[in-house]
């Protein structure tokens, strides 16, 4: 075999390893297409009685989402005592809090799971107010593959806790104007 044929040959070799490596790999999800994934709630997951914009929580939604790219869904738990989101990237405004939500508001600890599809990583963390007070919850929701480092974008959901816990001087301050 030649130099220039076994250089052919292995240069062959090394683009169709490429080839496959990528063909072998899904494309990144976009925000748009894991909000579109999300099923719809039902009515009594509903509170009928929350009609108030939350313009500031949507402008802490909005610059998370502009400063962290690698988030894929965020939203804002508020409103004592029923938690309801108040802001997100994916609609879903009036939703009442889950277990999951009062969980983390009850007990200030992040809940931390990978969903059953397995593509998805949710650290849903405590809200809280300048002080330190829990006001709610933000769920922070990243793409995820096994092997994906979970203390890296469990150090990205504390980024965003403590960018917004900055801003918020009261959980009052989360209805009003941006």
């Amino acid at each position: 075999m030649t130099k220039r044929h076994a250089f052919a040959t292995f240069t062959a070799a090394i683009a169709l390893t490429t080839f496959c490596a990528q063909a072998a790999t899904p494309p990144q999800e976009t925000r748009e297409q894991a909000a579109a994934a999300l099923r719809q709630p039902k009515a009594k997951e509903m509170d009928s009685g929350f009609t108030k914009a939350a313009p500031f929580a949507q402008k802490l939604v909005d610059e998370a989402l502009a400063k962290h790219p690698e988030v894929l869904l965020l939203a804002i738990h508020a409103g004592a005592p029923k938690y309801d989101i108040i802001a997100s990237n994916f609609g879903r405004i009036g939703k009442l809090g889950d277990e999951d939500d009062l969980r983390c508001i009850r007990t200030g600890k992040d809940n931390l799971e990978v969903n059953e599809k397995g593509n998805h990583y949710e650290d849903q963390t405590p809200l809280r107010d300048e002080s330190g007070k829990i006001i709610g919850a933000i769920g922070i929701v990243f793409s995820y593959k096994p092997g994906d480092d979970k203390k890296a974008l469990q150090k990205i959901a504390r980024e965003v806790s403590k960018d917004m816990q900055a801003q918020i001087p009261n959980a009052r301050r989360l209805l009003g104007p941006a």
